[in-house]
């Protein structure tokens, strides 16, 4: 078998791969090609950091890198990471990241971040062994939105725009966002992004925003973290769907109370880890 970098591999075949890799995981996974090539052009995923595990020239198992920043650190983000069925507990994630590891740190990247399933004990297993530690916990919800209508005597107007800047709902954040979801990333497909904002006598007060097809908020925040008082407001803004919300912090009690009132499905949770080269 051989590891080298994705940089000449069809995204076809990598997709294929990752599909087949993901075909008995913990939430059923069917990519395309499309859904791939914009998001992890929006992560900013480099082929050339990237790399396979090729077994006669058949793509076996991969390590897909976005090299970015988080927070003022550049990072290579583990945008996807998959062995097919036949070849695991072949220690193969582990020739992976030492190849990897070589490769970026030549260029200058000295810290790996990725997200874990936290039912995936083998999968978190294998990455401390390489050396990765857990940072954080996150929440992620699914739910089917019929709508509501919320009474409040606020002076209330809630706006849908898609001409917004990120700036403009800094003052609402209540968490740090994922990697994939902190403004350069979104950045990138923001052609694709609604963000609902409500406003109290002119003041904003609370805003979502979410991707227009996969209805994925990437998202979401109200003053003072106020969510019994702002968070059906904001809810009521958006239009019925199926919609889900990823990588919410698990120290935001606030919100994840609020959450659990609405009945969405907490049908996930992840851990953010990382791993210091150096």
């Amino acid at each position: 078998m051989e590891i080298k970098p994705l940089a000449h591999t069809p995204i076809s075949e990598i997709v294929a791969t990752l599909n087949h890799a993901f075909s008995d995981y913990f939430v059923p996974i069917n990519f395309t090609e499309e859904y791939v090539n914009e998001r992890w052009a929006a992560s900013g995923v480099d082929y050339k950091l990237s790399f396979g595990v090729f077994d006669e020239n058949k793509l076996v198992g991969f390590l897909i890198h976005a090299i970015n920043f988080y927070g003022t650190t550049k990072v290579a983000y583990n945008a996807s990471t998959g062995i097919i069925p036949k070849y695991r507990r072949q220690g193969l994630l582990t020739k992976l990241y030492d190849k990897a590891i070589v490769v970026l740190t030549e260029n200058g990247i000295q810290k790996s971040t990725l997200e874990c399933i936290t039912k995936n004990e083998r999968a978190i297993g294998a990455y401390q062994k390489v050396g990765f530690s857990i940072d954080r916990k996150y929440h992620l919800y699914k739910f089917d939105w019929k709508g509501i209508e919320v009474e409040t005597e606020l002076e209330i107007e809630i706006k849908a725009i898609t001409d917004f800047q990120f700036s403009d709902f800094n003052h609402l954040q209540n968490y740090i966002p994922s990697i994939e979801n902190q403004n350069h990333f979104l950045e990138k497909y923001k052609q694709n992004l609604t963000a609902i904002s409500v406003f109290d006598k002119n003041e904003n007060v609370a805003y979502l925003i979410f991707h227009n097809t996969s209805k994925r908020i990437h998202r979401l925040g109200v003053k003072n973290n106020n969510w019994k008082k702002y968070g059906a407001i904001l809810f009521s803004g958006l239009q019925k769907a199926n919609y889900n919300i990823i990588n919410i912090d698990s120290e935001n009690k606030s919100m994840h109370k609020f959450f659990k009132k609405m009945n969405f499905d907490n049908y996930i949770n992840q851990y953010d880890m990382s791993f210091d080269f150096v």
